[in-house]
C-alpha cells in the first residue's frame, strides 16, 4: 500500500484549534525557511565581488550550492517517503543551512572553504521541499492540497520579502556580513516553528517497511513524468543563474546593497498574491494553463535583462520572476500529487523534480561563468532566455493536463 493511499479526501475530523495550530506551524516553517535562503546567493555574489573574485569564480560558488542540492534531492525525497519523524528532520536541516551560511563572512576567502560551506548549505536545503510538501499533504489530503500549497507558498514568499527588507536594513546599518549572521538566527526560528505541528494530525501510514510507491523506475514509466522532468530541468537551467547574475551585474554597475536586496524584494512581493491565486486557479482552470503562464514569464524576463544597464530597471523586471516562481512553487506540488494519486510516491516525485531543479542550479552557473567572463552580461542573458523558451515550448506542446476529472472540494475545515 502506498504511504499516502489512506489520506482522507473528505473533511478532516479534528478540532479547529488543532488545525489552527498546525496551520500556523506549517506557514511559519515556510516563512522562516524562505528567510533562510532568500537573499544568500545575491549577497554572496556581492560579497565575493568585493573580495576581488573573478566573475566566473563567483558563478562556480553558486554552482557548488546547486551541486549540493542536486546530489541530495532525490535521496531527500525517498527518505521523506520512509521516515516517521519528518518534523525533526526538517528542523535539523534548517539548523545545518543556517550555520553553513551564517559563518561565510567569518572564514577566509579561500574557495575551498567557501565552496565547502555553500555545498553543505545546498545539501540541507534539498530536504525543505519534500518535507514541507509531505507535511502539507498529510494535513490536507489530496483534495485540499492546492489550497494549502497556495497558502504555504504565499507565506514562503512573504518570508522572502521579510528577508529582503531585513537584509536592506541590516546591510545599511551593520554592514554586509550582518546579513549572513541574521540567516543563522532565523534558522533557529524555522526549526522551532516546525514543532507547532501536532504529529497526530499528520495523516500518513508511513513506517519503516511501508510500500512507498512505484520507485524511481516506476515513476519514469509515466511519459508525463519524463516530459515534466525535462521541462523543469530546462526551466531551472535558465532560471538558476539569473538571480546571482543580476546581483553581480548590479555590483559591476556600481549599484548599492539596497538595490541587490530589492532584486529579491520586488520578485517576492509579486509572488505572494500570485501564489495565493495560483492554488485556486489551477483548481478551476486546470494545472496546464496556469503552469504555462509561469513557463512563459521566464524567457520574457531574461531576454529583457539583456537590453538594460540601469540597476533600478533590472530591479523592476523582477516582476516577471514573481509571476513565474509564484506559480511554479504551488502548481508543481499539485501536479506531483495528481501524477501519484493512485500509485503513491508523492515525495519521491517531488525529490526527482527537485533534482531537475538542482541540475539547473549546477549547470546554469557553470555555463554563466564563462559566458559573462568572456562575452558579457547581455550575451549570457540571451543564451539563458533561449533555454527558457525551449523549456516553455516543451511544456506547452508535450505535457497534458493532469487535473482529475472529478476534482473534489478542498479538505480544509472552515474557520470559526
Amino acid at each position: 500500500m502506498s504511504a499516502y493511499t489512506e489520506l482522507p479526501d473528505a473533511p478532516l475530523k479534528r478540532p479547529a484549534s488543532s488545525f489552527n495550530r498546525d496551520r500556523i506551524g506549517l506557514n511559519a516553517a515556510n516563512f522562516f525557511l524562505a528567510e533562510l535562503t532568500g537573499v544568500v546567493i545575491p549577497f554572496l555574489a556581492k560579497m565575493l565581488a568585493g573580495r576581488d573574485w573573478r566573475d566566473d569564480s563567483i558563478q562556480y560558488a553558486a554552482a557548488v550550492c546547486g551541486l549540493g542540492g542536486f546530489l541530495a534531492q532525490t535521496p531527500a525525497g525517498l527518505l521523506t517517503d520512509r521516515i516517521r519523524n519528518r518534523r525533526a528532520l526538517l528542523a535539523g536541516s534548517s539548523i545545518v543551512v543556517g550555520l553553513c551560511f551564517g559563518v561565510l563572512p567569518l572564514v577566509p576567502a579561500d574557495w575551498r572553504v567557501i565552496d565547502s560551506l555553500v555545498f553543505f548549505g545546498g545539501v540541507g536545503q534539498a530536504f525543505f521541499v519534500p518535507l514541507l510538501g509531505a507535511l502539507a499533504l498529510g494535513l490536507a489530503g489530496h483534495a485540499g492540497l492546492h489550497r494549502v500549497m497556495g497558502e504555504n507558498q504565499g507565506w514562503n514568499h512573504a518570508g522572502n520579502i521579510a528577508a529582503a527588507v531585513a537584509a536592506m536594513a541590516v546591510a545599511a546599518w551593520l554592514g554586509l556580513p550582518a546579513v549572513f549572521y541574521t540567516v543563522a538566527v532565523v534558522s533557529a526560528f524555522a526549526a522551532g516553528s516546525v514543532f507547532l505541528i501536532r504529529p497526530s494530525d499528520v495523516k500518513t501510514t508511513t513506517n519503516a517497511t511501508a510500500d512507498t510507491g512505484p520507485g524511481l523506475r516506476g515513476l519514469f514509466r509515466d511519459r508525463r513524468v519524463i516530459v515534466l522532468f525535462a521541462a523543469v530541468a530546462l526551466f531551472h537551467l535558465a532560471n538558476a543563474p539569473v538571480m546571482p547574475l543580476v546581483g553581480q551585474y548590479i555590483a559591476r554597475l556600481d549599484g548599492t546593497d539596497t538595490q541587490v536586496a530589492a532584486v529579491v524584494f520586488v520578485a517576492q512581493a509579486v509572488m505572494v498574491p500570485v501564489a495565493l491565486l495560483a492554488g485556486g486557479l489551477c483548481h478551476r482552470w486546470g494545472r496546464k494553463p496556469v503552469f504555462a503562464i509561469g513557463f512563459l514569464a521566464l524567457p520574457v524576463r531574461i531576454l529583457l535583462y539583456s537590453f538594460v544597464s540601469d540597476p533600478w530597471t533590472l530591479v523592476a523586471l523582477q516582476v516577471f520572476d514573481g509571476i513565474g516562481a509564484g506559480i511554479y512553487g504551488v502548481v508543481v506540488a499539485v501536479v506531483c500529487a495528481d501524477l501519484t494519486r493512485e500509485k503513491g510516491g508523492f515525495n519521491a516525485l517531488q525529490g526527482v523534480l527537485a533534482t531537475a531543479l538542482a541540475v539547473g542550479g549546477v549547470l546554469g552557473p557553470l555555463m554563466a561563468g564563462p559566458l559573462v567572463q568572456h562575452l558579457g552580461f547581455a550575451t549570457a542573458f540571451r543564451v539563458f532566455a533561449l533555454v527558457a523558451a525551449v523549456a516553455a515550448g516543451l511544456f506547452l506542446f508535450l505535457m497534458p493536463e493532469t487535473r482529475p476529472d472529478s476534482d473534489e472540494t478542498p479538505a480544509i475545515p472552515k474557520q470559526e
